[in-house]
């Protein structure tokens, strides 16, 4: 029974490890920073937990079943209270750091705590076993080892987070009220606690707190909205949550916007603006003749003069993109790289989504392909005359990879001679460093490149960069585009920063440093 128990705990303490990783780095960004930080929280709670444990073995019988149950209590409030912590806390991070910290090195003292007190249960109880601490950590390690595959897998697709937080601390009210069970069993045998009074008592706390879930749960809803309320402003139209990020849709009238993983990634009323310099703009390049194969001819005009063209369209959201390319009749086909099935679910199905993007996905010149966008890169075979990247800011190695050398030299292996490639790249005021960091990184592969921006009411400034493969005349495109170059202003940071590659991911250094400095 007890190694039963011991199962139970097991995935209660790495799905414990797991949730605080998981939820600070939503509410915080920089998630190698916080996996760091939630390791080393976790484990300085252990040692605190593994030498306070020695002053509770004399009553290790019922110290047992008290840690079980104030554990079950906390970690039912942590989630809650770390949501309000970033409420009210928002501009400050040391300040949520401290209240994060606290309780992640409270919650990894008792789990600590736990193993000694559970190999002198067994001895006080007088089960027979060769050795105590090699079973303990056995079903311990076995158990880590499945909680931690489904996590990803199942849990936090399915659940999500408060969902997840509730069927741990049901587990660790569980453990409670089976040892209690067990206890009174062994007790009428053995002798060990005298006084009946102790298990009726129990039974009572027990109860008591499994109301107190009740009443959590009872609320659950209400305490998410207030949340999303405070962090979103506007009316939440529908969320999901998938194997790869949150995604929230609001409406306000015909202001209608995404957000993926709390961060905004269009705004209806100004996202033309966005589309228009990543896909516009560029095209402009190919319908007045600068690429290879496209001048026009004596007996036509216009884009009926232009080659057909194959276009490629890497990850994100970016059915939008899409729309805009289905505009010209020269395209032929519209490759669209894209990680999430439930993007492109949400795409085609979405009332609100069809309409914006024109239901664009349906046309037979696009082609889907829901896989990364690195691993398919550095795959594919075939060829394309544009390329269009739409990623994620570069707020973590995943996404930073993105941006690195390799990428850009795939990239370039991918297009075709004398073509052109187009990325989006933040913001061109916050993030002025990372924004350097690309423009350099893509010239080292290129050996030519173009920083234009754009005002967008939602974003701010924005900036992108666009190479070719072949000569890029600087000083002529610009008008052509209708595109904004940059002034001295920005420039003098194109001088301090480094190429960002694989071995060594300097703009997530740069765009975090913005991220601090503006509390983004």
């Amino acid at each position: 029974m007890l190694l039963f128990l011991i199962s139970i705990i097991a995935i209660c303490w790495i799905l414990y490890e797991l949730m605080l990783w998981t939820l600070s780095s939503y509410l915080i960004g920089d998630s190698v920073r916080q996996f760091s930080f939630t390791i080393w929280f976790f484990m300085s709670g252990m040692w605190i937990g593994a030498y306070f444990s020695r002053f509770l073995e004399r009553e290790a019988l019922k110290n047992f079943l008290r840690v079980e149950i104030i554990l079950s209590i906390i970690w039912a409030t942590s989630v809650i209270i770390l949501k309000l912590a970033y409420i009210y806390l928002w501009n400050s991070d040391f300040s949520f750091q401290f209240i994060y910290f606290f309780l992640t090195v409270l919650i990894g003292s008792l789990v600590w705590i736990e193993i000694p007190l559970v190999a002198t249960v067994y001895k006080e109880l007088k089960i027979k076993t060769k050795s105590i601490i090699s079973d303990i950590f056995t079903f311990d390690y076995i158990w880590w080892l499945l909680a931690s595959l489904l996590f990803p897998i199942i849990l936090l697709p399915y659940l999500w987070l408060y969902n997840i937080s509730i069927f741990i601390w049901s587990l660790n009210l569980l453990v409670a009220f089976l040892y209690l069970n067990y206890l009174k069993n062994k007790n009428k045998k053995l002798k060990i606690i005298k006084n009946n009074k102790f298990f009726i008592k129990y039974y009572l706390i027990i109860f008591w707190v499994l109301l107190y879930f009740i009443f959590l749960l009872t609320i659950s809803q209400k305490l998410e909205n207030f949340y999303l309320k405070f962090y979103f402003k506007e009316p939440i139209l529908q969320t999901y949550q998938t194997d790869y990020q949150n995604i929230v849709l609001t409406k306000r009238w015909e202001d209608l916007r995404m957000y993926l993983n709390w961060n905004i990634q269009f705004n209806s009323l100004d996202e033309n603006r966005y589309h228009e310099a990543l896909v516009d703009w560029p095209m402009k390049l190919i319908n007045t003749g600068q690429t290879q194969g496209t001048a026009p001819t004596e007996n036509c005009r216009g884009e009926s003069c232009i080659h057909p063209i194959e276009v490629l369209v890497l990850w994100w959201w970016d059915w939008l993109a899409v729309r805009n390319l289905l505009e010209y009749d020269f395209i032929d086909n519209i490759t669209l790289v894209e990680l999430d099935p439930k993007m492109i679910e949400i795409s085609s199905k979405q009332r609100d989504v069809i309409k914006l993007n024109k239901n664009s996905l349906s046309n037979i010149k696009v082609n889907i392909i829901n896989i990364d966008a690195f691993k398919f890169i550095k795959n594919t075979k075939n060829k394309y005359d544009f390329i269009i990247a739409d990623f994620p800011d570069p707020r973590d190695v995943g996404t930073a990879k993105l941006y690195s050398k390799e990428f850009y030299i795939w990239i370039h292996w991918t297009l075709k001679k004398d073509w052109i490639f187009v990325t989006q790249s933040s913001s061109s005021f916050f993030a002025t460093k990372a924004f350097w960091s690309i423009d350099k990184t893509i010239n080292s592969v290129f050996w030519n490149s173009l920083a234009y921006h754009r005002y967008l009411p939602s974003f701010w400034d924005w900036w992108f960069v666009l190479s070719k493969k072949g000569i890029l005349e600087n000083k002529d495109i610009c008008p052509k585009l209708w595109c904004t170059g940059f002034d001295n202003d920005y420039l003098w940071e194109n001088k301090n920063v480094e190429i960002n590659t694989l071995t060594n991911p300097k703009i997530i250094e740069y765009y975090l440093e913005w991220y601090k400095k503006f509390n983004l």
